[in-house]
């Protein structure tokens, strides 16, 4: 038994060290990939100037990726380079600070203190010559002021070129192999959201978004090109082209500020999902969908729901099943699985359970309505609030939600209108229409609930508009007023409403296998500490939330009674509902395509178009910096350059080579930049010699020169603090 006991902890460890040496080497061979990628687009750049240097005859005396500075920390002295060799009059290393490179030209040095040295170094005598007689000292022949100033700026500009060309042939190679993506299709519209209000609906292909245009348009390009555009004219409509099945549509869209981040702009299209279940996991734990689904069904497409088949050549195939299935929250959906296989099988698909405090919440005013639809239509107004519907005469949030989404007849609507003496009472008759609905009601990113059916949206209120599960509200003696002097007044039980400000965690997360997933950590810590009812964290969010906990969860509530102003703690306990969810806990597949191209002259097109975005990208940034509509958070250094480049890597060879496009028109641009020590810079300088006929004054150089590298340096000191920051 001792034995047996040494033998399975020495396999065990010896498993462990192997996994650990494997982990190991992955990371050194992921990391390397990313230096290397990295590195090749400094060195093409430096090779640029190189190459140019040589052909002109300059003399070329060292060229090194990264810089080979001195650096000491007390008596630490680190060595300045990680390798170094001598070819010819040439030395090559790579320097021991990988944020740039150089090409070290005779009698060109971008430190201002070496230039006083440096103009001497390259002067030769002129033979037979009295010195008074002399104009000009002359210049070596070989060194870089010598040179014509054409061939100056040839030499100065080829760095910029080669990463030009690069920059396409990174971008063609990847197409080469296949460029993952998901398409600018719209499989979605935010509810209440900008796309919502304009009609659009889900099932269009989007072709053209602002200033650019592309059939094959990626869904990445349409949500940067809505971003930036929202940066640039926060205010003014954006062109949206989307193509039909039966034509094309064209909107002009306000977008609008995320939550949570007011300068990032949207406009409230959603990627598609596939009928198709995911490979792993197919099923959130505990969910409807995971006592329905078994292993077999994993990878599983969906082919029919309740003898409805799925058309898998249309534009968007999920379309009229995910209307179906957010339409009818109360049915039990029969589906039609081809598994992976190739095999059939029929299941049934129940409704999924609720959960909720036991309570309900108080519907908002109408914050939204689609233009021309059908609330429009019946005279429903903005911050009209809906006293009742139907037969419902105490309706709330999100009752009204799952009673109306399915609504196909006409729907008799009270609302009051106005406040204090001016408030009147309105009747309305909605005729609802056909417009599917693809995503839950709920699921905004603002907060509000749109029900697409009747065409109009509202904020739930966290107000508590009555108890369910109970005859009557629960009583606290410390209630009563005449108490108040005696009794803690924070301890009274919650009231009709009341309006709940924070919910809190209080007993231990136990008994579900949901809570130790990984995709509901944050918001798990979050209602841990305290979730509170704002904007960004709102009650859709939190009621959600609710869901993955289990039955007799405790939470502390903090509500405000507007009565008498005063704040109300209670616990309450998740407990099941006698509604439905919208969601029954299927793990659907996301769309994604593969744009391949078919020859040498496509791939080069593409990479031309890839290449072109990317460089157009970088401008338009560098247009928005100086009026203000850049943040510092939109700006990331090198820690934040080797990290998205670590992500791409990981990602394939493909998503690499893109990421190397993109850094490549970055750096071409940035370092054409009309600053002193940079290219850009250099140009300058070379540009009025070639205007004005003479050098410009070495003084004034030596200070703009000088001026240019204290401020990249702060620059560099700044990207560096906010890359720092950005990940603490």
């Amino acid at each position: 038994m001792l034995l047996d006991f040494l033998s399975n902890h020495l396999l065990l460890a010896a498993d462990d060290s192997q996994n650990f040496l494997v982990s190991l080497i992955s990371s050194f061979a992921l990391y390397g990939r990313v230096a290397l990628g990295i590195g090749l687009v400094i060195f093409v750049h430096e090779l640029g100037h190189f190459v140019a240097a040589k052909t002109f005859g300059v003399k070329c005396e060292k060229f090194y990726v990264g810089f080979d500075v001195p650096i000491r920390l007390g008596p630490i002295k680190f060595p300045r380079t990680l390798g170094k060799f001598r070819y010819g009059e040439t030395e090559y290393g790579i320097g021991i600070v990988p944020l740039g490179g150089y090409v070290k030209m005779l009698g060109q040095d971008d430190d201002p203190r070496k230039q006083e040295e440096e103009a001497k170094r390259i002067q030769v005598e002129n033979e037979g010559e009295e010195p008074e007689e002399q104009a000009a000292p002359k210049l070596d022949p070989r060194s870089f002021p010598a040179k014509p100033v054409w061939q100056r700026m040839i030499i100065i500009s080829a760095g910029v070129v080669m990463n030009v060309i690069t920059g396409v042939l990174f971008a063609a190679l990847a197409y080469g192999y296949g460029v993952s993506y998901s398409p600018a299709i719209v499989g979605g519209v935010v509810p209440g959201g900008p796309a919502w209000q304009a009609g659009i609906e889900p099932g269009g292909k989007v072709v053209s978004v602002g200033t650019w245009s592309d059939p094959e348009m990626h869904f990445r390009e349409m949500k940067m090109e809505i971003l930036t555009d929202g940066l640039e004219n926060p205010d003014k409509p954006i062109d949206v082209e989307i193509k039909y099945e039966n034509g094309v549509r064209n909107f002009a869209l306000i977008t609008q500020p995320r939550p949570e981040m007011k300068d990032a702009r949207m406009i409230g299209i959603a990627i598609p999902n596939v009928p198709t279940l995911a490979a792993t996991p197919f099923s959130l734990q505990d969910s409807i969908a995971s006592q329905t689904f078994t292993k077999q069904d994993a990878g599983a497409s969906i082919i029919a729901f309740d003898g409805t088949p799925i058309n898998e050549q249309a534009i968007v195939p999920g379309t009229p099943f995910f209307d179906y299935l957010y339409s009818n929250p109360n049915k039990t959906i029969g589906l039609t699985l081809r598994r992976a296989d190739g095999s059939t099988q029929s299941v049934e698909l129940p409704p999924q359970p609720s959960k909720s405090l036991g309570v309900r919440f108080a519907i908002g005013p109408i914050v939204a309505m689609v233009e021309n639809g059908p609330a429009a239509k019946a005279g429903m107004q903005i911050g009209d609030i809906i006293q009742s519907y139907g037969d419902t005469t105490d309706p709330d949030a999100y009752g009204m939600a799952t009673d109306l989404v399915g609504a196909t007849q006409t729907v008799k609507v009270t609302v009051k209108r106005g406040d204090g003496d001016g408030a009147e009472t309105v009747e309305l008759a909605i005729t609802p229409a056909a417009s599917p609905q693809t995503m839950p009601p709920n699921q905004s990113i603002a907060g509000e609930i749109a029900i697409n059916a009747v065409g109009f949206a509202y904020q739930p209120l966290p107000v508590i508009s009555k108890w369910i599960g109970a005859t009557e509200e629960p009583v606290n003696e410390s209630a009563d007023e005449s108490a108040d002097e005696s009794a803690d007044e924070n301890t009274a039980a919650l009231q009709s409403g009341d309006e709940i400000k924070e919910v809190k965690l209080v007993s231990p997360l136990t008994g579900s296998e949901t809570l130790n997933d990984e995709r509901f950590k944050l918001i798990m810590d979050q209602l841990k500490k305290g979730w509170e009812i704002t904007p960004v964290s709102t009650l859709n969010a939190l009621i959600e939330t609710i869901q993955l906990l289990p039955e007799g969860t405790e939470l502390e509530v903090i509500a405000n009674r507007p009565a008498n102003n005063k704040v109300i703690e209670s616990t309450l306990v998740v407990s099941k509902d006698d509604r439905h969810q919208f969601d029954r806990g299927m793990v659907f597949t996301p769309t994604e395509s593969i744009q391949q191209a078919t020859s040498i002259g496509s791939a080069l097109t593409l990479g031309i178009k890839e290449g072109y975005r990317r460089f157009n990208d970088v401008i338009r940034f560098l247009r928005m910096l100086p009026r203000g509509k850049i943040k510092l958070r939109h700006v990331g250094g090198p820690l934040e350059i080797v990290n998205i480049a670590k992500n791409e890597a990981e990602k394939g060879i493909s998503p690499q080579l893109m990421f190397l496009t993109m850094l490549s028109m970055n750096l071409a641009i940035l370092n054409f930049l009309p600053i002193p020590a940079l290219d850009g810079g250099h140009m300058v300088f070379l540009i009025y010699e070639l205007v004005a006929g003479k050098r410009a004054n070495e003084q004034l150089e030596f200070r703009l020169t000088l001026a240019g590298v204290l401020a990249l340096l702060l620059l560099m000191v700044v990207v560096f603090a906010n890359d720092i920051l950005r990940h603490l």
